[in-house]
């Protein structure tokens, strides 16, 4: 399926691990990725590093700076490219106020919405807090200079809570407005230290494509897309079986360099790699492939150590091996 798209970057996004099975991830680089060309590993970190510059954002068991350093290392030998990412609007938490974790957690009156104890999905921060950016910008430097990377991750899809506490109502910004001067400022910040930031697509796509609301904005976000710095890579999931993948072309046509980011069903993954191939122009650079579950489990069946009677890893590992060829 890998040669089904004919780009430079081969991907791979992969939970961060415990520091247990660090050097099971370690042995999973250089072992199985690196033979089969993989040149990018996104590393879902969110809260889960061992802060120094703000310790009381990260998660419990956070993984140390001294395992970190051996993913990165791991990375260098095998001419992997590590982007960390973080989850810098949407997915704070689950729905409730108990479930804060990481930045909520340590501060909630960073919440977007602190009056309610539940929301319809996850909760999200709220960008207009004033004194939001210098402890989200702490976080961006750290986790950048412990992986060394020239890029990170800054998340923000299936944003669903925004522009709803009484700051960002107050700045009478639309949705896309809030969301869009928001990524900039990531952007920005990232820019100025010389990195590049990547980002979910999701937020920048309208449900009149025809994607459903977790694949596409229904609150406003959509006009973003001409709002934001071009220089943004843009990831772009779709997991679904569809006769044409729309975003390819918006994309495309929008002028950002891009990546398409297929999951765990061969085939649905087959026929947006396909499709990208045939419609995509110069700006799509390659595939990211999404796993969702951790990293572990993928690394222990992938490599017989332990097959997992988990559907769900099951299918991952049947589509990384035709993605990764």
């Amino acid at each position: 399926m890998g040669e089904y798209l004919e780009r430079e970057t081969k991907g791979i996004c992969l939970s961060v691990p415990k520091n247990e099975d660090t050097d099971l991830i370690v042995r999973f680089i250089g072992d199985w990725l690196a033979p089969r060309k993989c040149n990018l590993l996104v590393l879902l970190t969110r809260y889960g590093y061992k802060f120094e510059s703000r310790p009381e954002c990260a998660s419990q068991n956070a993984i140390s700076k001294e395992n970190m350093v051996k993913i990165r290392e791991a990375c260098k030998r095998n001419g992997i490219k590590l982007v960390p990412k973080m989850n810098l609007m949407g997915h704070q938490s689950e729905k409730s106020k108990d479930s804060m974790d990481g930045l909520l957690r340590a501060h909630p009156e960073f919440d977007e919405t602190p009056d309610a104890g539940e929301v319809f999905y996850c909760r999200s921060l709220c960008p207009s807090h004033p004194e939001i950016k210098p402890v989200i910008f702490d976080l961006m430097d750290e986790l950048s200079e412990v992986c060394e990377s020239d890029a990170l991750h800054i998340g923000c899809d299936e944003v669903f809570d925004i522009g709803l506490c009484e700051r960002c109502r107050a700045t009478k910004k639309s949705a896309a407005d809030i969301f869009a001067d928001w990524v900039n400022a990531l952007a920005g910040h990232l820019r100025k230290k010389g990195r590049r930031a990547y980002m979910w697509g999701d937020r920048l796509l309208s449900e009149k494509t025809g994607y459903g609301f977790w694949e596409a904005s229904g609150n406003g976000t959509e006009d973003a897309i001409n709002k934001i710095a071009k220089d943004i890579m843009i990831c772009d999931w779709h997991y679904g079986d569809m006769d044409a993948y729309v975003s390819v072309d918006i994309f495309g046509s929008h002028g950002f360099d891009f990546l398409v980011c297929p999951w765990r069903y061969k085939e649905n993954a087959a026929k947006f790699l396909t499709y990208a191939n045939a419609h995509g122009k110069e700006n799509l650079k390659g595939f990211l492939a999404t796993t969702w579950h951790g990293s572990a489990a993928i690394a222990k069946h992938i490599l017989n150590i332990e097959k997992s009677g988990d559907e769900t890893v099951q299918n991952l590992a049947s589509t990384l091996n035709e993605l990764f060829v």
